[in-house]
């Protein structure tokens, strides 16, 4: 993985992409990493990921829910006792 501080990205804009279309970069700033770029196809494969792990944390969530008696007309009670508006 290649580092650059953010001097060196600013001043070398076009090399920064161009590596960073192929390979994630970390940037740092006083010595300290303050981001990453990645390829766009890197970047989506984190989205996708991202996206399953909510996917299975809901389905766990209501599958629990739903073993504790939790019914979606009991849920609508709830929501409208917390925000009657």
């Amino acid at each position: 993985m290649i580092t650059m501080t953010s001097t060196e990205v600013r001043q070398n804009f076009g090399e920064f992409l161009e590596k960073g279309s192929r390979q994630p970069i970390i940037i740092k700033r006083q010595n300290r990493e303050i981001g990453a770029f990645v390829p766009m196809e890197e970047y989506q494969k984190l989205r996708q990921l991202q996206r399953q792990e909510l996917d299975q944390a809901i389905t766990g969530i209501s599958q629990e829910a739903k073993a504790n008696g939790l019914t979606e007309a009991l849920l609508q009670d709830i929501l409208t006792e917390v925000n009657p508006s």
